[in-house]
Order: structure tokens, then C-alpha cells, then sequence
């Protein structure tokens, strides 16, 4: 089960890293950044709180806004490391509910069979823009492991 949970939590973050808000906290390129990643994760169904967009984008080195901004919204830019943690942190900004909807559609893809209602009232407690920013090598909580157990049909 733990095995299945991590790509699951990955996926508003992967989907959102390759994309490369705005109440003026970003400048220049970094403003562009923010705006394409406002537009194209709009585009694909998600509505981000603009002002955290704003607030990562913001912290973009030149360099990596100036990659993102000239892969465009279906390019995956090449950063520097920091760029792409920065890129991950974008998951926060998606809201607990739009996490809980992709981790529910990712857990359908997955094929495996669970109640739906107990998932969602389970992770409501857990903070899953943390563990969507964490990507890949998320830490998955052994209590939130166990909380979803008994929303599995075996």
C-alpha cells in the first residue's frame, strides 16, 4: 500500500513541475513564470491560489524563470535544482481539496478497489500539499498509512 501512495501523492506535483500568480511579489521573468503556471494549470483543470504561485516564482533565480518562460507552458525547462524544488513546492498551492481529488483519481488509475467517503474524510486531517511537493521521495506518514487501510476492500 505504501508502494501505490507515493506516485499517487506525485502527481500534482510532477504535473505542475513541468508548467513552468500576480499581486506584484514577482518581477520581470519571475512574473512570467508565475503567469504561464497560473494559465496552464488552469488549462488542465486546476485552480492555484495565485499569491503562493506569486511567492515561489519569486525566489526563481533569472536563469531558471528565463527557462521556464521559453520552454512554455507544454516545454519542460531545464533548471537548476533549487528551480525544480521550487517547481514542487507548486503542489502547495493547488488547496487540500484539489490534492484530495487528484490523490482519489490517482488511486482509481491504480485499479485498486476503495470507499471513496472513508478515503476522503481519512486524509482530510493530513497536509497533502507537504507530501505532493516532497515528489517522488515523499515520506508518507505511517498514520496516514494506517488511517487509509480500512478504506481498502480487499
Amino acid at each position: 500500500m505504501r508502494k501505490s501512495v507515493v506516485p499517487i501523492l506525485a502527481i500534482a506535483g510532477l504535473a505542475l513541475a513541468a508548467c513552468g500568480g500576480s499581486d506584484g511579489e514577482s518581477s520581470g521573468l519571475q512574473a512570467e513564470a508565475a503567469q504561464q503556471t497560473i494559465d496552464a494549470a488552469k488549462d488542465a483543470g486546476f485552480a492555484l491560489d495565485e499569491n503562493c504561485v506569486n511567492d515561489i516564482t519569486s525566489q526563481l533565480s533569472n536563469d531558471d524563470a528565463e527557462a521556464i518562460v521559453a520552454a512554455g507552458p507544454t516545454g519542460i525547462p531545464e533548471v537548476s535544482d533549487e528551480g525544480s524544488a521550487l517547481a514542487q513546492q507548486l503542489a502547495t498551492c493547488l488547496g487540500q481539496e484539489a490534492l484530495l481529488d487528484q490523490f482519489i483519481i490517482g488511486m482509481r488509475a491504480e485499479g485498486q478497489a476503495f470507499d471513496e467517503g472513508c478515503v476522503r474524510e481519512k486524509l482530510k486531517e493530513f497536509d497533502l500539499g507537504t507530501l505532493a511537493a516532497q515528489g517522488e521521495n515523499a515520506d508518507i506518514p505511517n498514520e496516514m498509512v494506517a488511517a487509509l487501510i480500512e478504506c481498502f476492500d480487499n
